[in-house]
């Protein structure tokens, strides 16, 4: 299984999340660049509005694709940390930016051989449409298919059916429009952000 690591022990080397493959050490003045095109962008709380969105729409559709598939939150109830916000990643490691992987919507009843192709489409269409274009799959054979969508600011789609469905989705790097909100431990170590990534 391949093992995506957040950062080296060299402190600035980190993983590229588009090719997971290693990056090069990242400067200063290249971070200071990299925050400043952080600045003009929409900010993480903006960015995690318009993604709970387009998962919503996703859910409603492959719920309409796949027959018998019902996706489920995997958040607690009463929990107030529903998604699990975290540093950034790849080049982006060392910015003020941060990256959420919203709490994974999983379906007891995996999809179909034939809604699929139709589902994956689906995905296919929201993660262009959000700038996540590049594609790649480390599991497709029938029963068992997984389809990933991920871009070089962290982020990400990914559609999985084994035994079950989970549709995953983390944000891509942006900033906080306040103070840093930590996740406790419980939730950092928990299982929910191994159906992110």
């Amino acid at each position: 299984m391949l093992l995506v690591a957040g950062a080296l022990v060299s402190g600035c080397s980190a993983v590229n999340q588009a090719t997971f493959g290693p990056a090069e050490e990242v400067s200063a003045e290249r971070i200071a660049e990299l925050n400043g095109q952080l600045r003009e962008l929409p900010s993480l709380e903006a960015t995690l509005e318009e993604y709970r969105a387009v998962r919503a729409s996703l859910v409603e559709q492959i719920e309409a694709i796949a027959p018998g598939v019902r996706f489920e939150s995997t958040m607690e109830p009463g929990d107030h940390y529903p998604d699990d916000r975290e540093s950034c990643s790849g080049e982006w490691l060392d910015t003020d930016g941060m990256s959420v992987y919203l709490d994974a919507q999983v379906s007891d009843v995996p999809l179909s051989e034939e809604a699929w192709p139709k589902a994956a489409a689906v995905v296919r269409t929201a993660a262009r449409e959000l700038g996540i274009e590049y594609e790649s799959s480390f599991k497709n054979t029938p029963g068992n298919r997984e389809i990933r969508f991920t871009n070089s600011e962290n982020g990400s789609i990914k559609l999985m059916s084994f035994k079950a469905g989970v549709l995953s989705i983390r944000t891509p790097c942006r900033l906080p429009d306040g103070p840093a909100v930590p996740t406790p431990p419980s939730v950092a170590t928990g299982a929910t952000p191994s159906f992110g990534g």
